[in-house]
């Protein structure tokens, strides 16, 4: 017997034909379109708008897929967190949250993205259904993704 066949299986992968992976597609492509139209867009108002608009289509995306993973193991959402990585996650969360308008700021940033990390660790590998540790993490790391990128992508004037 071979070392894959005795492990069980603890996530089932999400059908390619299903319609959450065809919403999670359109939305990631259409936020990646959006998103490129900052660098088109003469007028610096509606770039900016653009930008928010397509990390925003990102992010809806993002949560397509993940709540379609849980659906697919056939695991109903939860509002309580029920893994110790969807505690980390949401903890990471509320102190980058917290620390955010503070002098130490930066820190938020870093605090986003382990946020993001722990959150998706605690979706596929402890088995994580809770709402909130999928989205705020989540949303998170697509802040600080989105504002990393427009720092070094287009900077302020």
């Amino acid at each position: 017997m071979s070392t894959l066949q005795q492990r069980p299986q603890t996530s089932l992968p999400l059908p390619a034909h299903s319609p959450g992976n065809r919403w999670a597609l359109g939305l990631g492509i259409g936020g990646l379109l959006v998103a490129a139209a900052t660098f088109v867009v003469p007028d610096p108002d509606v770039a900016g708008l653009c930008w928010t608009a397509g990390f925003a289509l990102l992010f809806a995306a993002t949560v397509v897929v993940v709540v379609g993973h849980v659906h697919a193991r056939d695991d109903h959402l939860s509002a309580l967190p029920t893994s110790t990585a969807g505690w980390v996650a949401l903890t990471c969360f509320a102190a980058g949250a917290a620390l955010l308008f503070t002098p130490v700021g930066e820190l938020s940033l870093v605090l986003g993205l382990v946020a993001a990390a722990a959150g998706v660790s605690a979706v596929s590998v402890s088995r994580e259904r809770s709402l909130p540790v999928i989205m705020l993490p989540l949303l998170s790391g697509t802040f600080v993704l989105a504002f990393l990128l427009g720092e070094l992508l287009i900077g302020h004037e």
